[in-house]
């Protein structure tokens, strides 16, 4: 019996959201010089901002029009999500590479050429144990070495830790924001939780999630603690 294909793999590469994604890609480009080897993490200050299927659209349009070989991970190994959209199982992935069990790459059941993705796997109950592990960096070297670019889909800032273990093996963090409905005084905990350990915050994405479009700001326009200003266009 066929598989219904889920919702968020049933993307449109030409639709107007594709389009302010790419416009999103080449900003990031700007920052970061995506012709070289990178992985970036994509955070935000609690759940339900969109940023796993940001990390799922955002992947795909980097392999469509970059045509370079990338990468997903669903670094949530507390409650991930990213294999219920490709209709894999949970693992192995990420946890079980983390413990040296696996090494858990398998191609992603999309339409796209380009783009593998890894599961989160199966954690236990305590990820952040596997987190403060010395295979962190090596596992992290193996997979920026086997792809051009690497996207990291992390938990939330604010309700756990984890996403502060990644900030040594990543390039830059894309945060997101629900624009309308994420309160000023978390983004801005979320925001200086991240720069406290020295996090490259590439850019902020202002997302909102009933049909509207996302909006990347560079960080330094969308402020935090100060009134914010308009990004500028390009």
């Amino acid at each position: 019996m066929r598989k219904k294909k889920r919702k968020g793999l049933d993307f449109d590469i030409e639709s107007p959201l594709a389009i302010e994604l790419r416009r999103v890609m080449i900003r990031i480009n700007r920052e970061l010089d995506l012709e070289r080897k990178r992985c970036i993490m994509v955070t935000s200050s609690e759940r339900g901002e969109g940023k796993s299927l940001f990390s799922l659209h955002f992947s795909q349009v980097l392999a469509h029009h970059m045509q370079k070989r990338i990468l997903l991970i669903d670094g949530d190994m507390r409650r991930p999500v990213q294999h219920t959209i490709f209709q894999t199982g949970r693992g192995p992935g990420l946890a079980e590479q983390l413990r040296g069990d696996d090494d858990g790459i398998r191609p992603c059941n999309t339409l796209l050429a380009n783009l593998d993705f890894l599961p989160a796997g199966h954690a236990g109950e305590n990820p952040s144990k596997l987190l403060q592990g010395a295979r962190v960096r090596s596992v992290f070297d193996k997979l920026k070495s086997a792809y051009d670019i690497v996207i990291l889909d992390s938990p939330p800032v604010v309700p756990v830790s984890d996403p502060l273990q990644f900030v040594d093996v990543v390039d830059g963090a894309i945060y997101m924001v629900l624009a309308g409905r994420t309160p000023r005084d978390v983004c801005e905990r979320g925001v200086g939780i991240l720069r406290g350990v020295g996090t490259n915050i590439i850019g902020v994405v202002a997302n909102n999630l009933a049909e509207v479009l996302p909006y990347y700001y560079d960080h330094k326009y969308y402020g935090y603690g100060q009134r914010v200003r308009r990004a500028k266009d390009d």
